[in-house]
């Protein structure tokens, strides 16, 4: 293959994982106003009550449910966002195409000369790349291609392409 030619790989969150974000965000949110909304049992508030008020852990629990449900839609925009957005992964003649590491992960053309450096790390059931350059950084789950190979093919093609 020749270095100038361009290799494109598909790049997306799979729909499960995206949907089981959501319903963990959904089931904390959905627990935490069934708690605020009931009258929890005396142990799960005893500390509030002493602390503050005896009407503290009602305010508390409802307090906590809008956050949670604040965080809930964030997860919701970004497994839409994950979903809509980018789903290819692109190693062109004089650069590369990758999502920006940032919660709306925008897509970004990294030139192979700006790369400063290529790191893979485990994380629990899968790898990272993170290519930081100085255009900007990109995180690519190895979870997020179509295969495991697809993934080293990708960081293969990448570095030789990175170191000439």
């Amino acid at each position: 293959m020749k270095p100038s030619q361009t290799l494109r790989f598909k790049y997306r969150l799979p729909a499960i994982s995206a949907v089981l974000m959501i319903l963990a965000a959904l089931a904390t949110t959905a627990g935490l106003a069934y708690i605020a909304y009931t009258n929890p049992d005396s142990r799960i508030t005893r500390l509030l009550t002493r602390a503050l008020s005896p009407e503290a852990p009602p305010f508390f629990f409802w307090g906590l449910t809008v956050l949670s449900l604040l965080a809930s839609m964030a997860v919701l925009w970004f497994a839409i966002r994950t979903q809509s957005g980018i789903r290819y992964v692109e190693l062109g003649p004089t650069g590369t195409l990758v999502p920006k590491a940032s919660i709306s992960m925008p897509p970004i053309t990294i030139p192979y000369s700006a790369i400063t450096k290529i790191q893979v790390t485990n994380i629990p059931g899968q790898q990272m790349a993170v290519i930081s350059s100085t255009v900007g950084e990109s995180r690519l789950l190895s979870k997020s291609f179509v295969t495991s190979g697809e993934f080293t093919a990708f960081l293969q093609a990448l570095q030789a392409r990175q170191q000439g």
